[in-house]
């Protein structure tokens, strides 16, 4: 994760909230993670609609970051296909996804096509829960 620290550039005193927070935790924490708000389409070649609170704003982002956990793999996987396909979207995927298993992994034939097709690697985290 690249840490956007305080007073480092002029036009974000503040640097980045989450990243400052990210970078203080110790192995063991954890965080809990929701989201998104609002309605995320993705237009193509880096290009997104969000709709917030009833209007649309148009944002543009090259390095896509992805978090999915079980079945939210499906639509993370639908934005990288569409990118996959588009030979002008050069747009750069990042995408972190857990499962209890490796058996639980869905679309796991798709996953690793697309692995295979972008010379990219893949690292599949395992849920581990404590009692």
């Amino acid at each position: 994760i690249k840490v956007y620290f305080k007073d480092v550039h002029p036009k974000f005193p503040e640097g980045g909230k989450m990243t400052q927070y990210l970078e203080q935790m110790k192995i063991g924490d954890t965080i809990d993670v929701r989201g998104p708000k609002g309605k995320i389409h993705y237009v193509g070649c880096g290009k997104y609609e969000v709709q917030k609170k009833g209007k649309t704003h148009r944002v543009l982002g090259r390095k896509i970051g992805m978090i999915a956990g079980g079945s939210g793999i499906t639509p993370m996987l639908q934005v990288a296909a569409d990118i996959l396909k588009n030979p002008a979207d050069d747009s750069e995927i990042h995408l972190l996804f857990a499962n209890q298993t490796p058996d639980d992994i869905l679309c796991r034939d798709i996953i690793e096509s697309m692995v295979e097709m972008t010379g990219s690697t893949c690292v599949h985290c395992r849920q581990s829960y404590t009692t």
